[in-house]
């Protein structure tokens, strides 16, 4: 069925490219055309109308680099750094979570990524969660969101040795689970340690050879914290990155979440190998990691992601609230307000995700051919967003997740005006709140 999403103030295609009071023209799931709103009123009169006349229509995003599940511990471990708010907070209850809990949890992160404009998102399954990754991945289909799952491996955890397993049965049930998540439309698997600090560097280059033959996507952390780095640095490494970059899990496949304490030869290694970098502003600030120096990754020629990172260290999976913490971030580490603009920003967050999920020429902008992952944000009667002379700079600088009037995957609504058409939020809250609650509590020794 053709739907016309009218009468737009404002079709933002990509950075630097909008439209002004046109429409969108969708059918089979695919933008098909995007042109004024008064012509296009009448040459598809027969498509069904959307009244988009008091909403800026823009790509969703893409957040490639979350731990969905962590939602269920949401605002807990606020005041340690990453190791102990690791140790403290998330192995405890990612070990106590059943697979009911992990089917909830990822029904629950799907609604409040919808609800903030968010169509894309990659979340890795570490520590004791990646027994349960199918559960996600199932939560994730019923939602109808775009994932691309994450099995991570353990084999010599420096947190908790309980996590580890022998590396040929890890590697085995990681090629099991692509197997069994390799052909789904829009959920499919993929494969990535949580880093150096958690599983052996030959383990490492056997799963990053697993995932090229397969054709997947290589996930890990890198040089997060300062304790990483000098970790690194006491095995005669430069950093986490000098050490991925020797062991040769590093290229055009390899997706490096923060990347924070990286040095410039280090950046030159992510540049030549084609290694793409997800920065994740709000969470590094809030376990106090650090500013990764991105606008040097820029420069370099780094291709660099804008994601949320879990909802237990960010809290939040607003985008909008990313891209600004972003900008900013790198304007006040360099004293110079010209180092990042607001375009940049927005292909970070839109755009460039496409090469995450293999998808490039098909999604991040609004585009006849793309599919029709579409975000629309109110702007009619919003003092918040109010006035608008450059739509790309008002959604990076002054927009929110809370404006979001509508999400929709290929052409179909996944929310709309507190609606979620593909989840029963009501039975998801519920559950979460009589049985995951209480067993995060015990977990921790809350009650």
């Amino acid at each position: 069925m053709k739907r016309l999403l009218s009468g737009s103030p404002w079709v933002v295609k990509g950075p630097k490219q909008w439209v002004r009071d046109a429409s969108v023209l969708i059918d089979e799931g695919t933008i098909v055309e995007i042109g004024s709103a008064f012509d296009m009123a009448n040459r598809h009169a027969d498509a069904e109308q959307i009244d988009c006349s008091d909403l800026i229509l823009m790509a969703g995003f893409s957040n490639c680099h979350n731990h969905i599940y962590e939602i269920l511990c949401r605002g807990l471990g606020k005041n340690g750094g990453l190791e102990d708010w690791l140790a403290n907070t998330i192995y405890p209850v990612t070990r106590a979570l059943t697979e009911d809990d992990y089917f909830h949890g990822a029904l629950l992160g799907a609604a409040d990524c919808f609800r903030t404009g968010t169509t894309g998102v990659v979340s890795q399954l570490t520590n004791f969660a990646r027994f349960h990754a199918d559960a996600e991945a199932r939560g994730f289909a019923e939602a109808g969101i775009r994932a691309r799952v994450v099995r991570a491996s353990s084999t010599d955890s420096i947190i908790d040795p309980a996590e580890n397993g022998e590396p040929g049965r890890e590697l085995d049930e990681a090629e099991e689970f692509l197997d069994r998540w390799h052909d789904g439309t829009r959920v499919r698997g993929a494969l990535g340690p949580a880093g150096l600090f958690s599983c052996d560097p030959d383990t490492q280059v056997r799963l990053k050879d697993l995932a090229s033959t397969r054709g997947v996507k290589y996930f890990t952390h890198l040089n997060e914290t300062r304790h990483q780095h000098d970790t690194a640095r006491s095995k005669g490494y430069q950093g986490q990155v000098d050490w991925a970059f020797r062991i040769g899990i590093l290229d055009a496949d390899t997706v490096v979440a923060h990347a924070v304490w990286s040095s410039a030869a280090e950046i030159a290694m992510l540049s030549d190998t084609g290694a793409t970098v997800v920065h994740n502003p709000s969470s590094n600030m809030v376990l106090g990691s650090g500013i990764a120096p991105i606008s040097q990754m820029l420069k370099a020629g780094v291709r660099v992601l804008v994601a949320t990172d879990g909802p237990a260290s960010n809290d939040s999976h607003d985008m909008f609230t990313e891209m600004k913490t972003a900008a900013l971030l790198q304007k006040v580490a360099a004293l110079d307000p010209t180092v990042i603009d607001a375009d940049t920003v927005f292909g970070m967050a839109t755009e460039a995700g496409a090469h995450v999920f293999d998808l490039e020429g098909s999604i991040g902008r609004l585009e006849p051919g793309y599919k029709a992952d579409i975000v629309g944000i109110r702007v009619g009667g919003n003092p918040s967003v109010q006035p608008i002379f450059d739509p790309v700079a008002a959604l990076v600088y002054y927009g929110s997740g809370r404006d979001v009037a509508f999400t929709m995957i290929e052409g179909e609504f996944v929310y709309r005006d507190g609606e979620y058409p593909t989840i029963n939020l009501a039975e998801v809250l519920e559950f979460v709140q009589t049985q995951t609650v209480p067993r995060v509590e015990r977990a921790l020794g809350l009650n």
